[in-house]
């Protein structure tokens, strides 16, 4: 431990406060980079490595639009603006070719900053808002001046209120104080194999890199730390599990074949084989572990009905735990006729109960009348028991964490455990990720399902819309126009708002509202979005499902949950503010039918890419493995900040590789597994 000039103990685990220059008010916009100790703050990942640029004439920069440039010149006036939390910094900066303002967001400090004549280096990004202007990232001091050209320099991640070069030059004094405290876990054989500087050189060399080279070895070495710590966890609650014992679930032949037949449908080949691989597992003393994931409409839903059935019908209880009140009401109304065929009395457990409610549904499973539990996370409430809670199965699993699931299997001795997924990944990587569970996966759809068409609509293109919409509905089809915002008034020319028209992007109530005094009143509209109360939500739905409503404004709060076979059009506005993942599964709200389904994408070229991927491509497997190439693995397991490709890092295929790499030293040491629990507070079951 080092020790600053007050005489207070500084190491890597010490707050961000400890360094100077950050208070609690940076430190708390540091948490949007996920930086709050030392030891976080020397580790985080910069973007790329790139020579510092010469300074560019101020002429040439406003002719560049987009680049990030180097400016140098004189302050000609500063102005300082203040909207309510946020405020902006002003500056017109001239030079010889010409002159431009530069502006410096959510810097108050520096308004007293530049007066006029001043000489100002500053570096930064041209952007156009009526007219060119550049926002600033760094800004030169006569105490840290701008590198000389061509020296290397990291590009780092900034936040609200964090430029980008205050974030570089905290990372690297973090290294300086702390870098040499940093202990290596892994072993220097293991490193020298692959070329990696020890843990403490790598920091040093990701914040301050002699050449490309060297930076690269270090991104690598400091990108494993997420990996190890990861693929500690799961061989830790692999380990775990192992020791558990469970209830063993076992159902006579006849008995499965009645459940099979109870289902309602012909189940498909990969369906079929996830239903026998369930029973085995179930019937072993040992806790299942099991991932099903599956593209949407491929069935899942019914293969996690048959296990609560073999589990209820064997006297124990089972609970599917869904991330909305939508979802856990659609799958206990859509399974209704299932289980009561076999006489299972099922209950809904969800945050807007009443009090009443709830105590009901409480008393029944803890009395074990009732079997099958639907609930959101109001499950996890302590207050709720299980007579004998057998299986837990976690639904859009990802919406979860660890200690919520493990909070759920908690509530019974042994619990089996079944997570569902409808965002598929390649085999590969779910082993990776999900090392301590076994994988099974859905590919094939039910018979009898229509093709969905899907079409990114140009500006020009939208009568064709509206007749497609009207022809669908009057043949007595349903349709979903969904908008990702619940209200976002927008005004025309002369401050009108244009009514029935379906060109300008609004919220979700007021295209309801335009909709509404539209054509297309007559064939009935309804409204759902995330606030509404979960009675009228319901009652809302209930008559799109039954066609008394046949067209279906909503935000996404419709991604999951929502299934009636006779909706055949879907349309997203400002589609270009969803992932592809998120679009993938809107679609899936069509095509669940006979019938040939469209869905329609309303979004800006911006997105053209994402767009005409999902134009040519319907398996959610393929459009997965594209998106992971495209972004990585950051949203999984938190290699890259802010969704960008990092450079020195490398591609997909390079990352994969890294977390096996970790699984496989985390798999070889106790040592090193120990090591990298250390972040983990608490290491679930599940």
């Amino acid at each position: 431990m080092k020790r600053t000039a007050d005489v207070q103990l500084v190491g890597p685990e010490s707050p961000l406060t400890a360094l100077a220059g950050i208070g609690p008010a940076r430190a708390k916009r540091f948490e949007a980079l996920g930086v709050r100790t030392l030891r976080e703050l020397c580790t985080l990942l910069p973007r790329k490595l790139e020579p510092w640029p010469a300074p560019t004439p101020i002429a040439s920069a406003r002719e560049s639009l987009g680049a990030r440039v180097v400016l140098s010149g004189r302050v000609e006036r500063s102005r300082f603006s203040r909207f309510g939390a946020r405020s902006l910094v002003r500056v017109t900066l001239g030079d010889e070719s010409g002159s431009i303002d530069v502006l410096f967001f959510n810097q108050s400090w520096l308004r007293e900053r530049f007066a006029k004549g001043d000489a100002l280096d500053v570096e930064g990004k041209v952007t156009d808002t009526k007219g060119p202007v550049l926002v600033a990232g760094r800004l030169a001091t006569p105490e840290r001046p701008f590198p000389a050209p061509g020296t290397l320099v990291a590009t780092y991640p900034s936040a609200d209120g964090l430029a980008a070069g205050f974030v570089a030059d905290a990372c690297r004094r973090a290294s300086e104080l702390v870098a040499a405290e940093l202990v290596e876990p892994l072993e220097p054989r293991w490193l020298a194999a692959r070329e990696l500087p020890e843990l403490s050189a790598a920091v040093r060399a990701l914040h301050a890199p002699r050449d490309l080279a060297d930076f690269a070895r270090a991104r690598t070495r400091i990108a494993l730390e997420p990996l190890l710590e990861l693929e500690a966890r799961i061989v830790t609650r692999s380990r775990a599990a192992r020791e558990l014992d469970a209830p063993a679930i076992e159902v006579a032949d006849a008995e499965v074949a009645r459940l099979v037949h109870a289902l309602g449908h012909q189940p498909t080949g990969d369906q079929r084989r996830a239903l026998e691989t369930l029973r085995g597992e179930l019937a072993q003393a040992r806790p299942m572990r099991r991932l099903l994931q599956g593209d949407v409409g491929s069935g899942k839903t019914l293969v996690a009905a048959f296990a609560c059935a073999l589990v209820a019908r064997a006297g124990a209880q089972a609970a599917l735990l869904a991330p909305t009140e939508i979802l856990a009401e659609q799958h206990r109304a859509s399974l209704a006729d299932f289980f009561a065929k076999l006489g299972i009395e099922t209950e809904l457990v969800i945050g807007s109960l009443s009090p009443a409610e709830r105590r009901r549904a409480g008393a029944r499973l803890a009395s074990g009348a009732a079997r099958i539990a639907f609930g959101t996370h109001a499950l996890l409430s302590e207050s709720l028991e299980f007579q004998s809670l057998a299986l837990a199965v976690i639904d859009e699993q990802h919406r979860f964490g660890v200690a919520q699931r493990g909070k759920l299997a908690a509530k019974g001795r042994g619990v089996h455990v079944l997570l569902l997924t409808a965002t598929p990944i390649p085999r590969t990587l779910a082993l990776a990720l999900y090392g301590d569970l076994e994988v099974s996966t859905l590919r094939e759809k039910p018979a009898g399902r229509g093709r969905t068409i899907t079409r990114w609509m140009q500006a020009g293109e939208r009568a064709e819309l509206r007749k497609l919409l009207r022809e669908r509905l009057d043949a007595g089809e349903r349709a979903y126009w969904v908008v990702p915002r619940i209200d976002q008034p927008v005004q025309g020319q002369g401050g009108q708002v244009a009514a029935g028209g379906v060109d300008d992007q609004r919220g979700a109530e007021k295209r309801f509202e335009l909709f509404a005094r539209s054509e297309f009143a007559r064939f009935g509209v309804e409204l759902v979005h995330g606030r509404l109360e979960r009675d009228e939500r319901a009652r809302r739905l209930a008559r799109f499902r039954s066609g008394e409503s046949r067209l279906l404004v909503a935000t996404t709060v419709i991604e999951v949950g929502v299934d009636v076979p006779e909706a055949t059009v879907l349309v997203v506005e400002e589609a270009e503010r969803l992932g592809l993942a998120q679009l993938h599964q809107l679609r899936g709200r069509v095509g669940r039918g006979a019938r040939d389904a469209h869905c329609f994408l309303l979004g800006k070229p911006i997105a053209a890419e994402r767009f005409r991927l999902l134009e040519r491509e319907r398996d959610g497997f393929a459009i997965a493995e594209a998106d992971l190439a495209a972004r990585g693995m950051g949203d999984l397991v938190g290699v890259r900040q802010s969704g960008e490709n990092a450079e020195g890092l490398g591609t997909f295929g390079e990352e994969l590789e890294l977390l096996y790499v970790a699984r496989e030293w985390v798999s070889a040491s106790e040592k090193v597994r120990l090591a990298y629990l250390r972040g983990a507070s608490a290491v679930g079951s599940i």
